[in-house]
């Protein structure tokens, strides 16, 4: 799957712990009706407890401008400075990035184990999409964006 190109997100949530969050490339859309997503988070991540304690996440879709956020928030080192870069907003009183593609704000519908993961359905309660931003993409351990053909 390394060779496959994804797109990235931020997960993020609020708890008792504060405002969490991590880079993920297992996210996806799941069904149109209802509205709902589907993210994939490992059972031992930090933002699983918030997760669990709060029923809740917003999924940003990361633009080509958010790839410092994302090494930020995909990296253990540096956890407490997190929040300090970015455009932040608080979406259903979540974080959310103000230069992302699309912040999706979600309750967890469902979750079901799976090795060392836990996947959660994600029932959609609010979108908020920003058009006219390039696409953060990863793939072969590398952050990219798409190129028109003969570019």
């Amino acid at each position: 799957m390394r060779g496959v190109a994804s797109a990235v997100y931020l997960i993020t949530a609020t708890g008792p712990e504060g405002d969490v969050g991590m880079t993920a490339t297992a996210a996806c859309s799941l069904s149109f009706d209802p509205m709902s997503v589907l993210i994939s988070v490992n059972r031992s991540a930090s933002l699983m407890r918030t997760l669990e304690a709060s029923g809740r996440f917003v999924l940003n879709i990361l633009s080509l401008e958010d790839e410092g956020v994302a090494r930020a928030f995909g990296s253990p080192a540096g956890r407490d400075d997190r929040f300090t870069s970015g455009d932040w907003y608080r979406l259903d009183d979540m974080p959310a990035l103000k230069t992302s593609l699309s912040s999706i704000s979600c309750a967890v519908a469902q979750t079901m184990d799976y090795g060392t993961h836990r996947v959660l359905a994600g029932a959609v309660r609010h979108i908020d999409n920003r058009f006219g931003r390039r696409e953060l993409l990863y793939c072969q351990g590398a952050f990219r964006s798409l190129e028109p053909r003969g570019a």
